[in-house]
């Protein structure tokens, strides 16, 4: 097994803090690319709203979230020795392939999981953005953020 990613909060807090952390950061990359596409003010202030800066935030947070990669056997392994029980799991993918990634979220009672073949970095991608879209989402957008 694996790991790839920096970030694994085990809190809600600790995942809203680090939310609130990359804001900064998608701004400027979101400053920065539209500079390389030759905006000029008025484009940029006409294209560029919040919700695209949102969007830019929630891609740079989930790209960071930590990410096991490993066979089948050994992500149930990894769910037999931890806190979480296989109706905590919520799976992606097809169960005729071999791999696994997963992303494990306490404070949310779930891990999520997807299956691949050959690709584990498009698969650790994918499991990312339906982590974000399954959970991360509706924790920081209920709290207003």
């Amino acid at each position: 097994m694996e790991t790839s990613g920096t970030f694994a909060p085990e809190t809600r807090a600790d995942a809203l803090e680090y939310y609130e952390d990359v804001g900064p950061v998608a701004q400027v990359v979101v400053r920065e690319a539209t500079k390389a596409m030759s905006f000029d003010a008025e484009e940029y202030d006409e294209r560029v709203t919040p919700e695209v800066i949102r969007t830019a935030r929630d891609a740079v947070f989930a790209e960071q979230l930590a990410v096991h990669v490993g066979e089948d056997s050994e992500f149930d392994a990894w769910l037999a020795d931890s806190e979480f029980d296989d109706d905590d799991v919520v799976r992606i993918g097809s169960d005729n392939v071999d791999n696994v990634v997963w992303h494990p979220i306490p404070f949310a009672d779930t891990v999520i999981a997807a299956t691949y073949q050959d690709e584990p970095d498009a698969a650790a991608s994918t499991l990312r953005r339906n982590a974000f879209g399954r959970v991360y989402r509706e924790e920081f957008y209920e709290s207003g953020r």
